[in-house]
């Protein structure tokens, strides 16, 4: 299973992205990244859920989850994210083998 984060918005406009293949992660952190996808709800969500809204300090989060052969991917806004994708969001970027990258605004 791969997922990927891209994070835009905020005042600097920055674009970040936060990647981790399971593939890569000891057995227990594939484990938890697996039920982690599970339980946020985001197979279930349309693949545009709001967006930032009035506030230039908001984030809108791109998540995409590829596993066997298929792939999700959901744009959501940063006040839809409900507290078990947050959750996933912020997991992803604490594991130790996830790649992260910020550009500019466009990226």
């Amino acid at each position: 299973m791969k997922v990927s984060i891209v994070r835009r918005g905020g005042f600097a406009g920055l674009v970040t992205t936060t990647t981790v293949d399971s593939a890569a992660l000891p057995a227990e952190q594939d484990a938890e990244l697996r039920a982690r996808v599970s339980r946020s709800g985001l197979l279930d969500l349309p693949a545009r859920a709001g967006g930032p809204g009035p506030g230039a300090d908001l984030y809108d989060y791109e998540v995409r989850v590829e596993d066997r052969g298929g792939a999700r991917t959901v744009r959501i806004g940063e006040r839809e994210l409900t507290g078990p994708l947050r959750d996933l969001v912020g997991y992803v970027a604490s594991l130790p083998g996830a790649t992260k990258r910020t550009g500019p605004p466009g990226q």
